[in-house]
């Protein structure tokens, strides 16, 4: 039995913004929703629609996305608000991502050039983060993302018939066994890459260099 893919795209999610539903690229792979907020964030970053760049970048963020953190908290380093972007660069796991020596340069600094009392209130405002943004909340997030999702022959949200076929605009066809493999790897064995390989921050000049060089008085 065939079946066509249908996208969930209507349902609205806790945060009050429709849920992104399921997406694949002409190889058969899946549009995870955390790649798709952060190329739209970074669209918006270039084109000079900086509110809406954060909006994306945030809701990447929301499925554990570790770059799209990343660009949150510089974003706050250009704003000059210290406290928040130190709290997300100390929310960061640094493992997850790639080249990121340029990230710990500037926390170092960061830290370097802050009081005490702001560092306390920097971790204490981590803490508050990790409600949303910390491991398992975005475990959940991811969850909710696959609960989120329909398919023609079931009433059930979520569950991804074994005898679904899925044919892409490309002619590919995607099987309900690799649908479910691709869901379940993404919710439950999440590892953040961008496109074809691991995206760099080497080249982003979020913050000037001065600001970087500067020391405590």
């Amino acid at each position: 039995m065939r079946l066509l893919l249908f996208f969930c795209l209507t349902s609205l999610i806790n945060s009050g913004y429709a849920e992104y539903g399921l997406h694949f690229d002409d190889s058969g792979q899946i549009i995870k929703p955390d790649q798709y907020h952060l190329a739209k964030g970074l669209k918006d970053d270039k084109d000079g629609f900086r509110d809406s760049a954060l909006k994306h970048f945030t809701q990447a963020a929301e499925f554990g996305n570790q770059y799209a953190m990343s660009l949150i908290a510089l974003y706050h380093m250009q704003d000059k608000d210290y406290v928040t972007a130190l709290a997300w660069f100390k929310l960061l796991d640094l493992k997850q991502i790639p080249n990121s020596d340029f990230l710990k340069a500037i926390m170092s600094n960061l830290i370097k050039i802050s009081q005490p009392e702001e560092i306390k209130a920097a971790e204490k405002l981590k803490t508050q983060l990790s409600e949303t943004y910390g491991h398992y909340p975005t475990l959940l997030r991811r969850e909710a993302w696959k609960n989120s999702l329909k398919f023609t022959g079931t009433h059930i949200k979520g569950y991804i018939p074994p005898f679904l076929t899925i044919q892409l605009n490309s002619d590919m066809t995607v099987t309900g066994h690799e649908v479910r493999r691709q869901v379940d790897n993404f919710v439950y064995d999440y590892d953040f890459s961008f496109g074809q390989g691991h995206v760099t921050l080497d080249d982003i000049e979020i913050i000037d260099s001065e600001e970087n060089q500067k020391k405590p008085d």
